[in-house]
């Protein structure tokens, strides 16, 4: 299971954009208000429509990536 394989690997946080550590959120802070609402409630929304609206399930990675 992944998180047997993660056990020492605490959550991910944001320490903005001057951190040095490779597991750290440098500009995604989920509590931070963007436009009314938490950057974590856009983010529900937005990979929704990345993975779902987006026909045919083209991305960064290649077409049909779904």
């Amino acid at each position: 299971m992944s998180r047997d394989y993660f056990a020492d690997i605490g959550p991910i946080r944001y320490e903005g954009p001057d951190s040095d550590n490779p597991l750290a959120y440098r500009f995604y802070d989920r509590d931070r208000i963007v436009l009314g609402k938490r950057m974590e409630d856009h983010l529900r929304i937005s990979v929704c429509f990345w993975h779902t609206f987006c026909w045919p399930g083209m991305d960064m990675f290649g077409a049909g990536t779904f």
